[in-house]
């Protein structure tokens, strides 16, 4: 048995100090303190947070290359930084073809951390977004060639509900399954959000994009999520609250809890000496970050104040509910996948354990 001591133990609404026993990749307990004995095998967590491994639902690249590029290389980017579950993220910044391309490389990979595909787009409203000029209008010929592409393992599905064809678009997603609809880059409001389970980056890319009247602030997509009881919603928390500001984290903490999801929306990840989180495109444009997940963790924490055991599950098991894996990974709890990742508090990472092996050692 491997065992994870001398840690500071993030479970799922509890933070402690104590250790993790690890048999056959499933956590095989857990408890404060040190083992009855000192095992032959053993991590020493150095007194560091120990935290379950992320899961990014929304992520389009790391180490310098997209998943529609390299997918290999974008994979290692975050899982080294503890990112143990992902979607690659398809974008709508791409011809037809390639986007066709890259959902049939991502549905051939075969890694355990790849969890199913991302399709941000193509239909989403070209008033919303960065770079819109591929954006597409919802056709059934399109989502059926892009479903086929997917072999069955798009598991989120980005689209603009105030569009033509919105309608019969969500009948089709609603027939399969295993695919979450997600409201995204939209001006739409409350009327318009019937069938969905998720929206896209909460308070980036919404409109309204101006207001009927100056006085009067009026509602707009972000309210009706907020308003809305049900809906799970991703949100980027970069170091220093420019795709949201902290007093915007703070109230989407407050009111939707355990169904807000971290993600990293990134296109790569830092370059070793660089700082910073942010991604910006040829036309200066605001697109995307270098975040990974453990990073907008340690960044939400510090905007909001909150816990370590609430910021983290809005990385781990919020969105492993979402996904309906939560009873396997997600959280430290015995019974559960070994996905364990130990890190400071800046979110530097020291040791990452996936499926209960060591893979720390790998390059990304």
């Amino acid at each position: 048995m491997l065992y994870v001591v001398n840690g500071r133990i993030v479970a799922e609404n509890e933070i402690f100090d104590g250790f993790i026993g690890i048999e056959n990749g499933i956590i095989a307990e857990m408890a404060p303190g040190f083992p009855a004995f000192m095992p032959e095998e053993s991590i020493d967590a150095e007194g560091r947070l120990v935290v379950p491994g992320f899961i990014d639902i929304h992520c389009h690249g790391g180490g310098g290359r997209l998943f529609s590029q390299d997918p290999g290389v974008a994979l290692r980017a975050h899982r080294t930084r503890g990112t143990l579950g992902i979607l690659p993220t398809i974008g709508y910044n791409m011809t037809m073809p390639e986007f066709l391309l890259a959902v049939s490389g991502i549905a051939s990979m075969e890694e355990n951390e790849i969890l199913g595909i991302n399709c941000e787009g193509p239909f989403i409203n070209q008033e919303y977004g960065a770079d819109t000029r591929y954006a597409s209008d919802i056709e059934q010929g399109i989502y059926e060639d892009i479903y086929s592409a997917g072999k069955g393992r798009i598991r989120i599905w980005t689209f603009s509900p105030e569009l033509e064809g919105a309608d019969e678009f969500k009948a089709f997603l609603a027939s399969k399954e295993e695919i979450i609809p997600c409201a995204g880059h939209t001006g739409c409001k409350a009327d318009k959000l019937g069938g969905i389970r998720l929206v896209c980056h909460l308070f980036d890319a919404m409109g309204p994009k101006s207001r009927e009247c100056a006085a009067i602030h009026e509602n707009g997509t972000a309210e009706a999520v907020l308003a809305d009881g049900n809906l799970y919603a991703e949100i980027i928390a970069d170091s220093n609250g420019v795709h949201v500001p902290r007093e915007l984290l703070v109230i989407a903490y407050k009111i939707m809890g355990d169904r807000l999801i971290l993600i990293s929306d990134a296109v790569s990840t830092p370059e070793a000496g660089v700082e910073g989180d942010l991604n910006y495109n040829e036309a200066g444009e605001l697109s995307g970050s270098l975040l990974s997940v453990g990073r907008a963790v340690a960044n939400m924490k510090r905007h909001t104040g909150i816990g370590w055991s609430g910021a983290v599950r809005m990385g781990s098991l919020n969105p492993a509910r979402l996904l309906g894996i939560d009873s396997k990974t997600g959280s430290i709890k015995p019974g559960k996948k070994a996905d364990i990742v130990i890190m400071d508090e800046e979110a530097n990472v020291y040791e990452v354990i996936s499926g209960g092996r060591r893979i720390t050692d790998e390059k990304g």
